[in-house]
């Protein structure tokens, strides 16, 4: 989710869930090594007042275990939760030209002898993970994807697998067309969870909806990775996250005008260290995705950067468009409106009908939401 989940989108993602584990976006080792402006502001947890942005995951994207080791050792002041080792992402930049993503799958004993190098550059301090798809091009059968968990477990120390239960090919398909040409197989993630149960298996790829999360679970596997209904519909897909997953009960749900109400303060802080407004304010753009008036929002967002509003000024503007219920309801389903009789045909009766709006649709204890490449 490179150019994704930045730290705006984690903070409007920890502003409506306070359980969910957010991940960074892909961060390339070689960048927090050789360029101190993009390390900071890479790594750096921005603060939002009396909230915690934990728990949340640095991934690293890279293949020399001596780089990925001193890109955690430079990542350690910031305070992440764990380490999470791209071997996923199937973009010609990554998995071609720079020969790591999806292509480390095909080099377990490689990507074992980074996550021991990056484990020991935490000094075992925090926990090492990967993140995978079920094989590369034609080498995506179960036997595969065991041998590779395997030798990276055993060899490697790593104890939690998120698995995206697609292969990646390589040669011939765009990173859209790897999200969706090659087939989800989820039974070999439950199978693969189910014959090791010694590990943390997560699962991701296609998941839409808590009902869809709730159901992986159920199969068996300890963790549900969400990301593009993350990505276009962030309150949907996480203001039930905390209750219904967790079981936290102690902090109702967040109505979306609190959540505005937050990010604004969060959001002018950024802009006036320098963060482009037009940055900042992209995260909003979906809030309200299904809505009635949702996509006037979106345009309302146009017209104030056009106009050069500012950060506060161009929420006002959009939640004008909003009707109270849409911003102060706390659940991500919308409500069906009553039903109307239906009026009677005839020269002063014309009929009337009903237009009904349907209702639109995580992760175990500590499974991350919001990742997905």
């Amino acid at each position: 989710m490179m150019d994704v989940t930045d730290r705006h989108f984690r903070t409007l993602a920890r502003l409506i869930s306070r359980r969910a584990v957010l991940y960074t976006e892909m961060v390339v080792d070689k960048t927090l090594i050789h360029n101190p402006r993009l390390r900071e502001r890479s790594l750096a947890l921005p603060p939002v007042p009396s909230l915690s942005q934990h728990p949340v995951v640095l991934q690293l994207g890279g293949s020399d275990p001596e780089e990925l080791a001193a890109a955690v050792a430079l990542s350690l002041p910031y305070g992440y939760t764990e380490i999470n080792l791209n071997c996923g992402c199937p973009s010609p930049t990554v998995a071609g030209k720079g020969a790591f993503g999806a292509a480390l799958m095909k080099t377990p004993s490689v990507v074992a002898e980074a996550t021991r190098r990056m484990a020991e550059a935490a000094d075992y301090s925090l926990p090492i993970t990967v993140k995978c798809r079920l094989g590369v091009d034609t080498d995506d059968s179960y036997e595969s994807l065991l041998r590779f968990v395997d030798t990276v477990s055993a060899a490697g120390g790593v104890r939690h697998f998120s698995v995206h239960a697609r292969a990646a090919i390589l040669g011939g398909l765009s990173p859209a067309q790897n999200r969706s040409i090659p087939p989800l197989r989820y039974g070999y993630v439950y199978r693969l969870a189910a014959e090791r149960p010694d590990l943390v298996i997560s699962l991701n790829g296609g998941v839409k909806g808590l009902a869809a999360v709730s159901e992986h679970l159920d199969a068996g596997v300890a963790g549900v990775m969400v990301g593009r209904e993350v990505m276009d519909r962030p309150w949907h897909a996480l203001v039930g996250v905390d209750a219904r997953v967790y079981g936290e009960v102690g902090f109702p749900p967040v109505s979306r005008r609190e959540v505005l109400a937050a990010y604004a303060n969060y959001a002018e802080a950024e802009v006036a260290g320098g963060a482009p407004i037009r940055a900042v304010v992209k995260p909003l753009l979906g809030l309200f995705a299904g809505e009635v008036n949702g996509k006037r929002w979106r345009r309302a967002f146009d017209g104030g950067l056009i106009r050069k509003l500012g950060v506060r000024d161009l929420i006002n503007t959009g939640m004008a468009v909003l009707s109270d219920a849409v911003l102060d309801r706390r659940t991500s389903e919308v409500p069906r409106p009553e039903p109307r009789p239906l009026g009677l045909v005839g020269l002063d009766a014309p009929a009337t009908g009903v237009e009904v709006t349907p209702p639109v649709g995580a992760p175990m204890p500590d499974a991350p939401v919001a990742q997905e490449v």
